[in-house]
């Protein structure tokens, strides 16, 4: 099965909304795809998760010490102690860190 067919087979629920995920660089590869759209829990630490777990992204260890992830610009984790919702047409995105010296 193709990445983008299995995107388009995520189940919506009640508490679901359409949310755009835009994976950076490195990240691409797990999707196949810079940007689409999922839906995904309106928690979203649960939708995190959720696209972690999708896409099996090996995210403990070396992926979650060097990539960060954003949501409408915003720090996720800084969105999620605000006790925010997604709403439909949010974007969460997977940015990797840039090295440099």
């Amino acid at each position: 099965m193709e990445k983008d067919e299995k995107i388009k087979q995520t189940k919506a629920t009640p508490d679901s909304v359409s949310v755009t995920v835009r994976f950076i660089t490195l990240m691409q590869r797990y999707s196949g795809q810079r940007e689409f759209k999922m839906d995904l829990p309106s928690d979203p630490s649960k939708a995190i998760e959720t696209i972690i777990s999708y896409f099996d992204i090996p995210w403990k260890d070396n992926l979650e010490k060097r990539t960060r992830i954003f949501i409408n610009k915003q720090f996720s984790e800084s969105f999620i102690k605000k006790n925010e919702k997604l709403k439909t047409d949010d974007l969460i995105a997977f940015i990797p860190i840039s090295g440099g010296g």
